[in-house]
């Protein structure tokens, strides 16, 4: 096994008036960050935490297309996403045309999401193709449907649709566009050995929960990652992980919320450091 490269981004405030802030993000990114480097040897992993302030548009795109470049073939990468997401309508697109999807960094203008946010349509494959690892898996613990809507007992979802998309949704019922899709709606094609472990499947919302202290994916995420016996390996099957954590999600939201799994994957991987028991 190579190095493990690990990105972690939380966004909790947003500098936009227009965007809600979010309570857990951070403690979501902190959380998967430390039990991804937890025990593990320091010449065997690279890590990287942004959160807030930290987590610039600038930095984020940079971490993903340039630092997580440096790994190589026999290296594995994570990189984790808790914040807002969005969905977006082209401006001069047809009527018809399928959203674009976009995950929201601290400094994000929700007027010019393209300009100012990380696109998963376009930019994701381009990141994808600068990273030579042969084992990636990328985790994203927000939705991109609804608007912040906040529901009782201190339970908040992670979407909100730009100004486009709502002026467009009285006139059509656009289908929203998984993380690794074309604009016209197809499959990216982004390679062997890649994962994409999203909080929600299309149009629902990725919840945050108060009593829970985490977006409630990330929360039952964690617990499949540290409940392993003591002296597990380094490596947790992503297969096994995703299994735990579904039952875990549509239990606790009711059936509301079902976490998705999507990639070509030979044998997927989770490295991730030891058990909080070890």
């Amino acid at each position: 096994m190579g190095r493990s490269f690990i990105l972690a981004v939380g966004v909790n405030a947003y500098r936009s008036a227009d965007i809600p802030n979010l309570n857990w993000a951070v403690a979501d990114a902190t959380a998967f960050h430390d039990a991804a480097i937890r025990g593990r040897e320091g010449s065997s992993v690279r890590s990287r935490l942004l959160v807030e302030d930290d987590a610039t548009t600038a930095n984020v795109r940079e971490s993903l297309g340039g630092w997580l470049a440096e790994a190589g073939p026999d290296d594995n990468v994570m990189a984790f996403f808790a914040g807002h997401g969005a969905r977006e309508m082209r401006l001069d697109g047809h009527p018809t045309a399928g959203p674009e999807a976009y995950l929201l960094p601290s400094d994000v203008d929700i007027d010019r999401l393209y300009s100012t946010g990380i696109s998963l349509t376009h930019e994701l494959p381009i990141a994808r193709a600068r990273i030579g690892a042969g084992n990636v898996t990328l985790i994203f613990d927000c939705c991109h449907a609804g608007g912040g809507v906040g529901f009782a007992n201190g339970v908040r979802s992670r979407g909100i649709d730009g100004p486009i998309f709502r002026r467009r949704q009285a006139l059509t019922n656009a289908q929203l566009n998984v993380a690794v899709s074309l604009p016209g709606g197809g499959r990216q094609d982004i390679g062997d050995g890649v994962a994409i472990l999203m909080a929600c499947g299309q149009h629902q919302q990725a919840l945050e929960s108060d009593n829970l202290g985490h977006g409630i994916f990330t929360h039952h995420l964690l617990r499949a990652l540290d409940q392993r016996p003591s002296g597990a390996p380094d490596a947790v099957p992503l297969g096994v992980a995703y299994a735990q954590v579904v039952q875990a999600v549509l239990a606790d939201t009711q059936g509301r919320q079902l976490p998705v799994l999507e990639g070509r994957m030979a044998d997927q991987q989770l490295f991730v450091g030891g058990s909080k028991r070890s």
